[in-house]
């Protein structure tokens, strides 16, 4: 019985950020910046592919891994037009997607997306999420952590205090 009160709690903490988002965005737009930090995940003798590469670019160097991560990409721009960032150093890098819409549809695509990278990647491993949500060139609010805990912190009605919540995606 605990773990549906546990489901309900986390369901709930979700619709309270929703909340949040659409009151910051009234009937606006929201700007979602999505920072995925990747890095190559172990293989099955524990030792990281391309570790002894350290090769500065856009892509990374070990195929497998650059594949998945443009598959990443791929979803994201094709499921949610967004514009995807990439900045790579070998085995690992990051990816900054911006994606622009209603609240309700970015913390859709927020979830999404971290459950695709989840899921989908066996090379790559999401070692830390950030970012931010705008309301034009205003921030309206911050996020940090990784695929199993998120921290998000918004202004209340007041423009006073902040509030802080915690979610699993």
């Amino acid at each position: 019985m605990q773990g549906i009160g546990k489901l309900k709690l986390g369901l709930e903490e979700w619709k309270r950020i929703e909340g949040d988002l659409v009151r910051i965005a009234a009937a606006d737009q929201l700007e979602l910046l999505l920072n995925f930090t990747l890095v190559t995940a172990e293989d099955e003798g524990g030792e990281h592919v391309g570790e002894e590469e350290h090769v500065h670019g856009l892509m990374p160097s070990d195929q497998e891994f650059a594949r998945e991560v443009g598959d990443l990409m791929d979803y994201a721009v094709k499921t949610y037009k967004a514009d995807a960032h990439p900045h790579f150093h070998g085995d690992h890098g990051t990816v900054l997607f911006v994606i622009r819409g209603g609240p309700r549809d970015l913390l859709k695509a927020f979830r999404d997306l971290i459950e695709y990278a989840r899921s989908s990647c066996e090379r790559c491993a999401v070692h830390g999420i950030d970012g931010e949500f705008h309301l034009g060139e205003d921030l309206a609010g911050i996020y940090f952590g990784d695929v199993y805990k998120v921290t998000f912190i918004f202004p209340a009605e007041d423009g006073r205090r902040l509030r802080v919540y915690e979610a699993h995606p």
